[in-house]
């Protein structure tokens, strides 16, 4: 097992509250040549599978791919049974955890949309924080470094103004298509 004191020391500090310090690419760049190849398309592969790469082949890589999945068919059957969506289709018959049902509930309940996917946003930070928990200079602590890293860069993209020139947009379309029917 690797350690990787120097180049973990050297990495800025992730908290949920703040704004991403770096951009996935440029910490990508940072671990090349830094940690040893295998390590580096693990940490690639914690990257990739965030926008649908292969199956990771870490345990760590594993059970956050899990729990994500876990989340992801939680709010399939909630959003299914909101809708009144009949059938075996979204339910969601895998694990489940109270956590993840609290959370989901929470987050499709909010008046504001946006509120609600910071809320899971919240729990997938504190999911990394208690899978890396005791992990410092290893591999596991870069591999949670790069998803949380993703989840500031997602959180930071968030605009109320683009959000509503975005639905400004959507709206005038819709009202395009209205008037030529």
């Amino acid at each position: 097992m690797s350690s990787y004191y120097y180049l973990v020391a050297t990495l800025p500090m992730l908290r949920y509250e703040d704004v991403s310090p770096m951009s996935h690419e440029a910490f990508l760049e940072l671990c090349h040549g830094n940690i040893s190849d295998s390590d580096y398309r693990l940490v690639r592969s914690a990257v990739l599978s965030a926008v649908g790469g292969d199956s990771p082949k870490h345990p760590f890589l594993r059970k956050w791919n899990q729990f994500r999945d876990m989340v992801v068919k939680e709010l399939n059957d909630q959003r299914a049974r909101k809708l009144e969506l009949g059938g075996d289709r979204y339910r969601n018959e895998g694990d489940k955890e109270y956590r993840i049902t609290e959370t989901v509930r929470a987050a499709l309940s909010a008046a504001d949309p946006l509120q609600g996917e910071l809320s899971l946003m919240q729990l997938y930070w504190k999911y990394l924080d208690d899978l890396g928990g005791l992990h410092t200079f290893d591999i596991e602590a870069l591999l949670a470094y790069a998803v949380k890293l993703q989840i500031l860069e997602r959180k930071g993209r968030f605009s109320l103004q683009d959000g509503n020139s975005e639905f400004k947009r959507l709206f005038s379309n819709l009202q395009s298509k209205i008037k030529s029917i």
